[in-house]
């Protein structure tokens, strides 16, 4: 409770022990886990073996004190028979011991083994129905696979059947929006003049990376149709501002029933608008300090939006800002509950109050 508000926080984090994978990974999988030599901060440095994996960085997130939101990203060298479906096993287990500790306040998202649609589905129902979980993280999928391909249908069913949404939090941002990001050393070093500005690109991902790839799998799950198959299936989309939304809808309605529309013949697929499929199925979470948090706060009627604060992360605002810096924008106090707390419960569903 902040005054007079129940407060949900749609999207905030928590990092990993040292000991995540050798106490959590299944006793008969322990020597082949990914050994991690010493903590850099909240980053996990890893031992090179020589057999599973020889770099790791899997990114930490998620989890806060009401409704916390999870993110790993697993390298390629982690995709053998075993370890995705084992790791993922691994990790869900210890994000519900985690939040045991305060389990009416503390909730997590499952992450799920994106190799292997059964193994998907099959993760998903055990880390909702037994750990808790109160959604699964938009799947990270191998090359040539497609989250609209048939065999990915049954996950989306099984959110529409237990009830839970699919959170997105710029998944494939490295691969389609970070156009300098810091591991292409070799561009920085064969020119003396960008290695320069490595930093300052650095920012230009960071600012790219969220908004564009969540504006982006937002329109892929409406343009494949995704939502119009499954009209019960929600999405969040997370960390990634909300100041884009107007833009967004108005230029993909353009494009699927208005005079661009030419270019893809959506109109003959999509019975719906894009606004209307967002407004039916989608949430966007917001941050307190947006310039532009008033003009979509009137676009969509206080509706659809979500509060975030990511901490603990460093670019997060401060915790005792935060709260304060929504208070202090120009809406109105029935926006700001529906913001704090309403439309989280509509988005998450019973299980982010039980």
């Amino acid at each position: 409770m902040w005054k007079d508000f129940k407060v949900i926080d749609a999207d905030a984090h928590m990092h990993e022990p040292q000991y995540l994978w050798e106490r959590y990974v299944e006793a008969k999988y322990r020597d082949r886990v990914p050994k991690v030599a010493f903590m850099d901060g909240i980053r996990m440095v890893y031992e090179p073996d020589g057999r599973i994996i020889t770099k790791a960085e899997p990114q930490r997130h998620a989890l806060d004190s009401e409704k916390r939101e999870m993110e790993k990203k697993y390298g390629a060298a982690y995709q053998t028979w075993w370890s995705a479906e084992t790791m993922c096993r691994a990790y869900n287990n210890w994000c519900h011991d985690y939040c045991s500790a305060n389990s009416k306040r503390l909730k997590f998202v499952a992450v799920l083994p994106g190799g292997d649609a059964g193994e998907m589905v099959k993760e998903a129902r055990r880390a909702v129905e037994q750990l808790g979980a109160v959604s699964v993280r938009n799947p990270v999928l191998p090359d040539g696979k497609w989250l609209h391909d048939p065999e990915n249908d049954a996950l989306w069913q099984l959110a529409c059947e237990l009830d839970f949404p699919i959170s997105i939090h710029g998944e494939y941002r490295h691969l389609r929006f970070q156009p300098f990001e810091y591991n292409k050393d070799s561009q920085f070093e064969a020119s003396a003049q960008l290695g320069n500005q490595r930093l300052s690109l650095r920012g230009l991902d960071h600012a790219l990376g969220f908004p564009f790839d969540n504006m982006t799998t937002l329109g892929y799950f409406i343009f494949t149709g995704i939502l119009d198959r499954f009209p019960r299936l929600r999405l969040g989309l997370l960390e990634s501002n909300a100041g884009w939304l107007p833009f967004w809808l108005g230029r993909m309605d353009d494009h699927t029933h208005g005079r661009n529309s030419v270019t893809g013949n959506a109109v003959d697929r999509l019975p719906l608008r894009p606004t209307e499929y967002f407004m039916r199925q989608c949430s966007l979470a917001c941050d307190s300090d947006e310039r532009a948090l008033k003009s979509v706060v009137e676009y969509l009627n206080g509706d659809n939006l979500v509060w975030n604060s990511d901490y603990p992360h460093p670019d997060a605002p401060e915790p005792a800002e935060a709260l304060p810096d929504l208070d202090a924008q120009p809406i109105s106090q029935e926006a700001k509950r529906k913001i704090l707390w309403d439309n989280s419960v509509r988005l998450y569903g019973p299980r982010i109050v039980s």
